[in-house]
């Protein structure tokens, strides 16, 4: 099982498989398995910041109500569908984010 300091990923910019940048991971999805903690999705893009922060401050309806009354810039992509490596510098490994 690979070790994964998210520290180093958490407010890294993400680019896409051609170099252009998809947003920064604001948070990162984990679940419990075991005896072991599994990363199951990031958490990108400026609505994931707001909602990261909102957590605690918001009820859950009220954020989720303000998510989609707007055009989201946010992406929930697939654990692995980002290529952290490197986690200073993540990348998409597809084009397509989900």
């Amino acid at each position: 099982m690979a070790h994964f300091n998210v520290d180093l990923t958490l407010g890294r910019r993400v680019l896409s498989r051609d170099g252009k940048p998809v947003g920064r991971i604001e948070a990162i999805h984990v679940v419990r398995s075991g005896d072991a903690w599994v990363i199951t999705e990031f958490h990108v893009g400026p609505d994931a910041l707001l909602e990261r922060l909102a957590v605690g401050l918001l009820p859950r309806l009220l954020r989720e109500a303000m998510l989609h009354g707007s055009r989201s810039h946010s992406h929930r992509i697939a654990w692995h569908r980002i290529d952290v490596t490197d986690p200073r510098h993540p990348r998409l490994v597809c084009d397509d984010e989900n």
